[in-house]
């Protein structure tokens, strides 16, 4: 039994040491992601068309848009651009799919609800409400993410 118990006591200090390499690797593009997401609260801080939530996600609405609203269930097109902070896009739609609102990141899951059909959203979505401490495809680890959307069509 002794030792069962030292080797996953070697096992869980391995994983605890490969995790903080992972945030060491990702420490400066975290920091800076941090520091973009402040300094854009901070601009913007007498702009009353500028929210931050209660989550943490900053957004400002273009166009409110009219009629059917989205809920947490709705499926929806979208026509949309993602970007990294440096302004590199990683993602786009031209909405010609619908899709789930419920596969998407936590970010968007509460900032669409914020618009209607026709509306238009600038979403700033700070790392965990996006992808997280994990990478996603082509998306690093602690990313903030710039979301230009336009909902075409709410179908419920």
């Amino acid at each position: 039994m002794r030792y069962f118990q030292k080797h996953i006591l070697i096992l869980g200090i391995s994983l605890l040491i490969l995790s903080a390499c992972d945030e060491d690797k990702y420490g400066d593009w975290k920091i800076l992601n941090e520091q973009w997401l402040e300094n854009l609260k901070e601009t913007h801080k007498d702009d009353p068309d500028f929210i931050v939530t209660e989550s943490g996600l900053c957004y400002k609405i273009i166009h409110k848009g009219q009629h059917a609203t989205p809920y947490s269930g709705s499926y929806l097109r979208a026509r949309y651009t993602g970007k990294y902070i440096t302004g590199k896009s990683f993602d786009s739609s031209a909405g010609t799919q619908p899709m789930p609102l419920s596969g998407t990141v936590q970010g968007w899951q509460e900032g669409i609800l914020k618009i209607k059909n026709g509306g238009r959203i600038l979403l700033y979505i700070p790392y965990d409400l996006g992808y997280g401490t994990k990478a996603s495809g082509s998306i690093p680890p602690y990313s903030t993410l710039e979301f230009d959307v336009e909902l075409l069509e709410v179908l419920n």
